[in-house]
């Protein structure tokens, strides 16, 4: 459905731009300006982006941990390194603004691949609303990091299975040099290799309960399938390392108890909220229209929408996933070709003048404008969030390389960037900590009755607290008499233990 974008563009040049090419082109639009306008939070992003800086500087793929007193020196499988690259490399180039606008297009464009393959469910008709339910799955999931490219990468796959299932081209030979991008990218693959197993099995069960032989396409399809995974091979860690990080990673205590995202998803929540209402909505409309689906996106719908329920991280993929289902049950049932039917320029000027604005508020969304937008006080910092510890962690760094520091696991990941020879107790790398150890990061980090034993025990003379996310640890410290503080600003307390 190249197509269609293509004949918008020609209208569009022609000044012939129709309604129907402006709600083709809403969606991608509408995204960059959403997320031009993203922040930086101090989460997993700055030590990717140390890590990616340290990859650059030394030319190899760090094997153990290089950021933390408590795990210093033990494996540790990064299997995001080519991400870390292309950030390190775009800060380099752009500083962090650049950075912001490239996770802004990396997504659209996983989203105009979307909408490409909700144009081959639709026949050419333009559906925005299917694309803008795939986005309500994903909001929670924009924060900017690694993930970044599943989603561009997430939407390629999405993009050629739909060719294949309705078209039968040779662009699922791609399919394998995909994968071994995306296992040196983000762990996302797994979802990618979920959704590509349901289809191969989707179509070879077709082929079974129509009583047939065997097409010669089920033998391409099979052969995609192991060339595939046999491509997940391609990274630094090996075919055994990578199947190592896979199970460990999923089948961690730490990640499934302790990282929210792995939690099932649940109706008290937003994101569950939205998944409940875009899933009965769409369920609803198939019914009502007596809509047969096709049985891929029968068995995508049912088994993402179950991993879905088991943990929220699945539930953009879910989304995504779905969304070409949910695109036709939305088209009438009459609907004619994209090709043969015919494009009017509905009101021309109007249409122009609405797509001028929205390309004004393109690029009046750009990271590098913020500062001058009428944005709230906190969206005009220009790339860091509220709680980015900045002006504390240069206090923090002042103090020396003998300081042991136990800080909120946000703020750790911000301390690697910005305080590089400042190792700290933990951060959000969840698979890497035994569960004793987020027992005691846990028990710390809530002011619990062990807190300072826990904190001897691993020489800790420095405290570095976040006001939202530790209050009761604030209060316990500021009623010891063996800590004072040292600074403390509208987020953050940093306490030193006296005589350490």
């Amino acid at each position: 459905m190249m197509n269609s974008f293509g004949a918008a563009l020609r209208r569009l040049a022609r000044g012939q731009l129709t309604l129907d090419d402006l709600w083709l082109l809403l969606p991608p639009l509408a995204l960059l300006i959403i997320l031009d306008l993203y922040l930086i939070r101090p989460y997993d992003f700055w030590w990717h982006l140390r890590t990616g800086q340290l990859i650059v500087q030394t030319g190899a793929v760090p094997t153990v941990d290089l950021f933390t007193y408590t795990r210093a020196g033990m494996p540790w499988t990064n299997q995001s390194w080519l991400t870390q690259v292309v950030f390190y490399l775009l800060y380099r180039a752009g500083n962090l603004p650049l950075v912001i606008f490239w996770h802004a297009l990396t997504i659209a464009a996983g989203y105009v691949l979307i909408e490409l393959a909700c144009l081959i469910n639709s026949r050419g008709q333009t559906r925005p609303a299917a694309i803008a339910a795939a986005a309500a799955l994903s909001v929670f999931n924009w924060n900017i990091r690694p993930q970044t490219t599943s989603f561009l990468l997430f939407g390629l796959l999405v993009f050629i299975l739909e060719t294949h299932r309705t078209r039968r081209t040779r662009l699922i030979w791609l399919t394998p040099a995909v994968f071994a991008v995306w296992v040196n990218v983000h762990g996302g693959f797994v979802f990618g290799l979920g959704l590509l197993g349901l289809y191969v099995a989707a179509e070879v069960s077709q082929e079974w309960r129509a009583h047939r032989k065997p097409e010669r396409e089920t033998a391409r399809l099979a052969a995609v399938l192991v060339l595939s995974i046999l491509a997940l091979s391609i990274n630094p860690a090996g075919p055994l390392g990578m199947i190592q990080y896979v199970v460990g990673f999923l089948s961690s205590g730490a990640t499934q108890n302790n990282n929210l995202e792995f939690q099932p998803l649940s109706i008290r929540t937003v994101d569950g909220v939205i998944f409940v209402a875009v899933t009965a909505i769409f369920l609803l409309i198939v019914y009502l229209r007596r809509l047969p689906l096709p049985p891929y996106q029968v068995a995508a719908l049912l088994g993402f929408g179950l991993w879905s329920l088991y943990s929220r991280r699945v539930e953009p993929w879910f989304g995504m996933a779905v969304a070409p289902a949910f695109a036709l049950a939305l088209t009438p049932k009459q609907a004619a070709e994209p090709l043969a039917r015919a494009s009017r320029p509905n009101k021309p000027r109007l249409n122009y003048l609405v797509l001028g604005l929205l390309a004004l508020l393109v690029c009046g969304s750009l990271p590098w404008l913020r500062p001058s937008l009428p944005l709230p006080a906190d969206r005009r910092t220009w790339v860091f969030a509220k709680e980015t510890p900045v002006r504390a962690t240069e206090v923090l760094c002042q103090l020396g390389d003998t300081v042991r520091v136990f800080s909120d696991m946000g703020y750790s990941s911000y301390i690697s960037w910005a305080c590089p020879s400042t190792p700290v107790f933990m951060d959000t790398r969840f698979e890497l900590y035994p569960a004793q150890m987020w027992k005691e990061y846990l028990s710390v980090s809530t002011g619990r009755y062990d807190w300072e034993t826990i904190l001897a025990k691993y020489g800790v003379n420095l405290v570095f607290a976040n006001k939202v996310e530790e209050p009761t640890l604030i209060a316990a410290i500021k009623a010891s008499a063996d800590w004072q503080n040292i600074y403390e600003d509208a987020d953050s307390v940093i306490f030193q233990k006296r005589n350490p």
